[in-house]
């Protein structure tokens, strides 16, 4: 009697098997890379040259995003994405400003946050290309050597990325990222900013 139980418990673990590779066999590469997704990523954040001054503020960025993507025909899709994050080591000094301003200033990043568009092509039913387009917030503090706190500052503007996914199992992959944001100028100062990120991600 515990034979046959074992062998039924053997011949249906193995038909499960065979039955979910024979699914994920039959979607095309596209197919591979549609529905929702939730990911968590890690990386470098770097201002651009101007937006402080000519001081870059860089630092790591985590952070993650939600997402949902349909199939396009066999290899291309087409999806939205909004995400968060923050920078959580790193800060730029600048000052003082003689004659008026003897004072220096700490510069802090805080929230990061987009809602863009993205499109890819599916490689192969393991790897996808991307690009995506949208809109970008951030925020970022200042602390003068005095002790002031001047609150948060905010500033939006338009984000363009590319980047690849690669499958780990049928539902977790990988990915790295690469996204330029221009913001809207702060005076005669270019607003700016690079991230170069890494994260993985479950599809559901």
């Amino acid at each position: 009697m515990r034979k046959a139980i074992l062998i039924l418990a053997a011949t249906t673990c193995l038909v499960g098997a065979n039955t979910a590779f024979a699914q994920e066999a039959d979607k095309t590469p596209a197919q591979a890379f549609a529905g929702p997704r939730a990911e968590v990523t890690v990386g470098l954040d770097q201002s651009g040259d101007d937006t402080f001054s000519g001081t870059e503020l860089t630092g790591m960025r985590v952070g993650g995003a939600v997402g949902y993507d349909v199939a396009l025909g066999k290899r291309v899709t087409l999806g939205v994405e909004a995400g968060i994050g923050w920078m959580v080591a790193g800060h730029a000094n600048i000052g003082p400003f003689p004659p008026s301003d003897p004072r220096t200033y700490k510069i802090s990043a805080g929230r990061d946050s987009d809602v863009s568009a993205r499109i890819g092509y599916a490689l192969s039913p393991k790897t996808l290309i991307f690009a995506k387009a949208g809109w970008a917030e951030q925020s970022y503090s200042a602390r003068s050597s005095e002790g002031g706190d001047f609150g948060d500052r905010k500033s939006n503007g338009v984000r363009v990325g590319a980047g690849l996914e690669q499958k780990l199992t049928s539902n977790v992959y990988a990915k790295a990222e690469y996204r330029y944001t221009s913001y809207s100028d702060v005076g005669n100062l270019k607003n700016d900013r690079h991230q170069l990120l890494t994260g993985i991600g479950v599809r559901f």
